[in-house]
C-alpha cells in the first residue's frame, strides 16, 4: 500500500515506476475496455470484480480491509476498488489533423475535463506541455471519465497550424476557418499563453466574444466551445 500511496501523491514516482493509479470501478472497466495493461488490483470486500463489474482481469488481485483505500486514494467518496496500470507510451508526433494541446494548464480537474471534451469533439490526440499538470495525476484521470484511455498522448501536434485561444485577440471563433489540420493550444488558468514559450510558435489566434463585464472563461469551458466549433465546421464540409 505504500507504493500505491506514493503513486497517488507523487508525479516523480509515477514517472519512475511507469505506472499510474485507477481509482474506482467504472474507471477500471474503462481501462480494461481500452486494453491498458493492468498491473495490480486492490479491492475491499464489498466489491466482486466479476459479479459487480462484469470484468475479468489478468492481474494480481489483492483484498484489503474495508476503509483502507479511503486512506490511500484521493476521492471524497471511495468506491472500494483501486488499481495500477502501465502508463502508455507517448508518440513523438500526433497522427490525424486535429489535436488539443494543454500549455501550462495546472489544475488536474480542468485538464481531465479538457481531455474528455477533446475526445468527444473528435480530436485524434492530446498534448500536455511540460509546464502542465501530469496527465496521470489521479484527479486528471478521474475528471477525464476514461477519455484519457481512449486518445493517444503526443509530444507535439500534427503538421498544420497552431491555433492559440485567447480572450482578447484573433478572429471570433465562429468566423475563423478551423477546417484544416491544426492543433488548438489552450493556456494556463491565470495567465493564458502569454507567459509560455508556446506563444512564439502560435500561427494565429481565435477568441470567444463575451459581454464586456466578463474578463474570460474557465479554460475547460473555453476549450469546449472551441472544440465543438471545430467539430461543427468539419461536419459541414463532409
Amino acid at each position: 500500500m505504500a507504493e500505491l500511496r506514493r503513486l497517488v501523491n507523487r508525479r516523480r514516482e509515477r514517472a519512475s515506476a511507469g505506472k499510474f493509479v485507477i481509482d474506482g470501478p467504472q474507471l477500471l472497466v474503462e481501462a480494461v475496455a481500452a486494453d491498458l495493461e493492468i498491473v495490480d488490483v486492490f479491492t475491499e470486500s464489498v466489491i466482486d470484480l466479476w459479479a459487480d463489474l462484469g470484468v475479468s482481469i489478468d492481474a494480481p488481485t489483492w483484498t484489503v480491509g474495508d476503509g483502507v483505500l479511503a486512506r490511500v486514494g484521493s476521492v471524497v467518496t471511495p468506491q472500494g476498488v483501486m488499481a495500477t496500470a502501465r502508463i502508455p507510451e507517448i508518440a513523438p508526433m500526433a497522427d490525424g489533423d486535429f489535436a488539443v494541446e494543454l500549455a501550462g494548464v495546472a489544475d488536474p480537474g480542468n485538464a481531465g475535463t479538457i481531455v474528455r471534451t477533446a475526445v468527444a469533439a473528435g480530436a485524434q490526440a492530446v498534448v500536455f506541455s511540460p509546464e502542465s499538470v501530469d496527465p496521470w495525476n489521479p484527479k486528471t484521470v478521474r475528471a477525464s471519465a476514461g477519455a484519457l484511455f481512449r486518445v493517444p498522448l503526443a509530444e507535439m501536434g500534427p503538421k498544420g497550424e497552431r491555433v492559440g485561444a485567447d480572450p482578447h485577440r484573433g478572429d471570433p471563433y465562429d468566423q475563423a476557418d478551423l477546417t484544416g489540420p491544426l492543433t488548438l493550444v489552450v493556456g494556463n488558468e491565470a495567465h493564458g499563453l502569454d507567459q509560455l514559450d508556446q506563444t512564439a510558435s502560435i500561427d494565429r489566434w481565435v477568441s470567444i466574444p463575451m459581454a464586456e463585464s466578463v474578463e474570460s472563461l474557465n479554460v475547460a469551458s473555453a476549450t469546449a466551445i472551441l472544440c465543438f466549433e471545430i467539430a461543427r465546421q468539419r461536419r459541414c464540409i463532409e
